[in-house]
C-alpha cells in the first residue's frame, strides 16, 4: 500500500510535551496514527528508546507503509561478527508496527502479539546502511497484520517478517 504522507501538524495542533519518543500520551494527542508518526519524523528524534539505543529512525511514513533506516555498527554484532538476529528482528518489528499504526484512528493503538522473522542472509557491517520496510496487509477492529523486508540500499534481502498486532481500542 502506498499513499501520500501527511505534513507536520500546523500551529493549531497541540502535541503533548515529549522527550522525542512515542508513548501513551501520543494516543491522547487527538492525532491519528499517521499524523503521530509524521510528527516524529518532522522532529528528527528517535521513535523510541530502543531506536536511540540501536541507532535507527523512522524516515518515511505513508498510509499503510513505513520505512526504518539504520546503519549497523559494532554495537549490534554477535559473536560471529555479523549483526545479531535480534537486531534484525527489532528493525523489522518497528517497521511493521509503524505500518499498522499509520492506519490507526486517533486514540487507537496496537501492540505486537506475534512476530515471525526469516533471516535469509547474514548482515555484515560491510553491507552499510539498511532499511526495514513494513507494509500493512489487514487492519480490523481487533487484529492487524503486516509484512516487512530488511534490505540494504542495493535491494539485497537479509530478512523478512510477518506480524500480528492486537488493536487497542480506547476504553469507554
Amino acid at each position: 500500500m502506498s499513499g501520500a504522507g501527511v505534513t507536520a501538524p500546523d500551529a493549531t495542533t497541540q502535541l503533548p510535551p515529549s522527550d522525542g519518543t512515542a508513548g501513551a500520551s501520543d494516543l491522547a494527542s487527538g492525532l491519528d496514527g499517521l499524523a503521530q508518526l509524521q510528527a516524529y519524523i518532522d522532529r528528527g528524534g528517535p521513535l523510541s528508546p530502543i531506536g536511540e539505543t540501536l541507532g535507527f529512525r523512522l524516515v518515511r511514513i505513508t498510509r499503510g507503509e513505513a520505512e526504518i533506516a539504520a546503519e549497523p555498527g559494532p554495537h549490534v554484532l554477535n559473536g560471529m561478527g555479523v549483526a545479531h538476529g535480534g537486531y534484525m528482528a527489532t528493525l523489522l518489528d518497528a517497521a511493521v508496527a509503524c505500518a499498522i499504526h499509520s492506519l490507526m484512528p486517533a486514540g487507537v493503538g496496537s501492540t505486537t502479539v506475534e512476530l515471525k522473522v526469516n533471516m535469509v542472509k547474514a548482515l555484515p557491517l560491510s553491507a552499510g546502511p539498511v532499511r526495514a520496510i513494513g507494509r500493512a496487509i489487514h487492519t480490523g477492529r481487533m487484529i492487524a497484520t503486516a509484512e516487512g523486508r530488511l534490505e540494504d540500499l542495493n535491494g539485497t534481502l537479509y530478512a523478512h517478517a510477518t506480524t500480528t498486532c492486537a488493536v487497542l481500542q480506547p476504553r469507554g
